[in-house]
């Protein structure tokens, strides 16, 4: 989470979407009128206290994977919204925890390769051009005074009154607070572009509190998403922000007939698949179409059937002029079943991630797909940013990098010399 998130802007309530596993302990699940903060529950334990998250929608299921289409239509619905985020995560560990009363750990003791490995992924989706409506009202707030004393304060404000007690712990224990829900959220910063004290009017005019504190323009107009524009530290670090890739409208393809009856015929559904196959291919630029995916990352959940149907497919694209993808060779293909297991929910979310790291390094399109739901497959398109955007980045060091210290040494796992095991040795 900090790799991915930590360096977006502070005191701003972004929008953060969460996709997980399915909660089988009856204790654990969700009360009404409680939302799924995810990952970024813990935000303000981990070194993101300043971060402040609204909680968007969530899914907890075995295929979450339609949450993405619910990201592009919050974009589409909140045209001043400039980035989300989006964090997906699962593990034998996670299954564990919310496991149902009496289900079998996964985790045991003893030395054994999971069922299951951590997968985490987190994403920060932008539509850079949003910001540039805020680019003539960016204004100085030295320290971030103004945007930490009065605007985070009014989120923390509103955490604690928004604070439960939890139902494991007992009514004994003080009430927790937690993150608002986005329409929470929107509610509070519409009434806090309101106050006399920050529109400066009223007995609350500027001059007569401070004349020399910085304050957000006299005049700017409130929007859902910014009841104060941005200062020039928050604009200048969200231009930092890197480009790593474009995700494209994803696609998803039902095996089901006009009647929605599941289709199980072998032929069927393959061109069902190779069907929805071209309907993915028209969410690419016009000029990427016609080239297609220089790699495929996919993942069938080890079912037979359906990676049989996508080795079909990609005959059946070759055949009309597609590029050849060779199945054997993991500079074009990449299984996720083989390559890194079961990541369970998560899976859909590697997949792009993986598929945005290759298209980075190597150019050209990628496509993810996920086939374990054997109901129905999604698909979609991750393309890379230009040449010279790459270039430019690259001049700053290895995009990827890790840009937080690990809680682990890496140099504990380092193999050990002959020399230091055989000083070891003597030393015994």
């Amino acid at each position: 989470m900090e790799n991915g998130i930590n360096f977006t802007p502070l005191y701003w309530g972004v929008p953060s979407f969460y996709a997980g596993p399915p909660i089988r302990d009856s204790k654990q699940q969700a009360e009404t009128g409680v939302p799924m903060a995810g990952l970024i529950a813990g935000a303000g334990t981990s070194g993101m206290a300043w971060h402040l998250f609204s909680i968007a929608p969530w899914s907890l299921a075995e295929h979450p994977d339609k949450l993405l289409l619910n990201i592009f239509e919050f974009f589409d619905t909140h045209p001043d919204v400039p980035y989300v985020v989006l964090m997906s995560d699962d593990s034998a560990g996670t299954r564990d925890g919310i496991r149902a009363k009496g289900d079998t750990k996964m985790l045991q003791d003893g030395y054994y390769i999971p069922d299951m490995p951590d997968t985490t992924v987190a994403f920060v989706l932008a539509r850079r051009e949003r910001v540039d409506f805020l680019r003539p009202a960016i204004w100085d707030d030295p320290g971030n005074k103004f945007v930490q004393e009065q605007f985070r304060a009014m989120y923390y404000q509103l955490m604690e009154s928004l604070a439960k007690p939890d139902k494991e712990l007992g009514a004994d224990f003080p009430p927790i607070p937690r993150q608002p829900t986005v329409a929470e959220w929107l509610t509070a910063a519409a009434a806090f572009a309101q106050r006399p004290d920050i529109r400066g009017v009223g007995l609350h005019t500027f001059d007569k509190l401070n004349p020399w504190e910085n304050r957000p323009p006299r005049d700017w107009k409130p929007t859902p998403w910014f009841p104060i524009p941005w200062n020039r530290e928050q604009m200048e670090t969200f231009d930092r922000l890197p480009s790593f890739g474009f995700v494209h409208r994803p696609v998803f393809v039902k095996f089901a007939d006009e009647e929605g009856k599941p289709v199980t015929r072998r032929d069927a559904r393959q061109k069902i698949f190779n069907a929805g196959w071209q309907q993915a291919l028209q969410t690419l630029p016009e000029a990427e179409r016609g080239k297609g995916p220089a790699r495929i990352v996919a993942g069938t959940g080890n079912q037979p059937e359906q990676l049989l149907m996508l080795e079909g497919l990609l005959h059946d694209y070759a055949s009309q002029g597609g590029p050849e993808i060779d199945s054997g060779k993991s500079a074009q293909f990449i299984n996720t079943d083989l390559r890194l297991g079961n990541t369970g929910a998560a899976t859909w979310f590697m997949q792009m991630a993986i598929g945005v790291m290759g298209s980075y390094r190597d150019g050209g399109a990628s496509a993810a797909i996920n086939l374990r739901d054997s109901n129905e497959a999604s698909i979609i398109f991750i393309t890379p940013p230009s040449d010279a955007k790459r270039q430019q980045q690259d001049a700053s060091g290895d995009i990827f990098r890790s840009r937080v210290t690990p809680a682990v040494d890496p140099a504990n796992y380092a193999a050990p010399s002959v020399e230091a095991i055989l000083e070891s040795s003597a030393g015994q």
